[in-house]
């Protein structure tokens, strides 16, 4: 499972993503759902897919590497 860590880069930068959206050009809807993944796991909400040029320009504008945002985390055996 990939999990967003995108609210925490928010939090160390002192952004909003409301501001991330303005510099991005992402709807904040579909911030929203990045920055809250763990509650949206599980619906219909379920992000599937994000392109790597939106990946890069979150990098640039965060000054962060991917891994600070996405991570591989895998699943638990049921």
């Amino acid at each position: 499972m990939i999990k967003f860590k995108l609210k925490e880069q928010l939090e160390i930068k002192g952004k909003t993503m409301y501001w991330l959206s303005k510099q991005t050009g992402v709807r904040p809807n579909t911030l929203s759902q990045w920055v809250n993944n763990e509650d949206v796991d599980n619906s219909n909400k379920k992000v599937k897919s994000i392109s790597l040029e939106t990946l890069d320009s979150i990098c640039e504008i965060l000054d962060c590497e991917i891994g600070d945002i996405i991570e591989h985390v895998k699943k638990k055996d049921h």
